[in-house]
């Protein structure tokens, strides 16, 4: 027995909805990042608008896919994760890229 978890009418939808979120995604990952680089307010406005939107998508996916359970909590870890990566990225970025306050003599020992 063959079993048809999304309806072949829901098939477009389930399709579309995943793919914007993966591009929703990015969009909200570069919008964050361009809103630090930039110091531009509106683009961090525009970051969460974006977010949104695949939060929206998200939801949609998982009504459409008759998500329960385990599979419903792992899309909100998804949705989670899509949230808090760019900010934890950049926040690694840029404690790893500090001025180095120590000056180096040729030959030297390093600490």
């Amino acid at each position: 027995m063959l079993i048809e978890p999304v309806a072949l009418s829901d098939f477009f939808l389930s399709f579309f909805s995943a793919a914007l979120i993966i591009l929703l995604a990015a969009l909200y990952a570069a919008l964050f990042a361009w809103s630090k680089i930039a110091g531009r307010r509106s683009l961090g406005i525009a970051a969460w608008v974006t977010y949104f939107a695949l939060l929206v998508c998200v939801a949609l996916f998982s009504y459409v896919n008759h998500f329960s359970g385990y599979w419903l909590a792992l899309s909100l870890l998804m949705a989670l994760g899509y949230g808090w990566m760019p900010r934890f990225i950049w926040r690694l970025c840029a404690a790893t890229h500090q001025p180095d306050h120590h000056h180096h003599q040729p030959g030297g020992h390093h600490d």
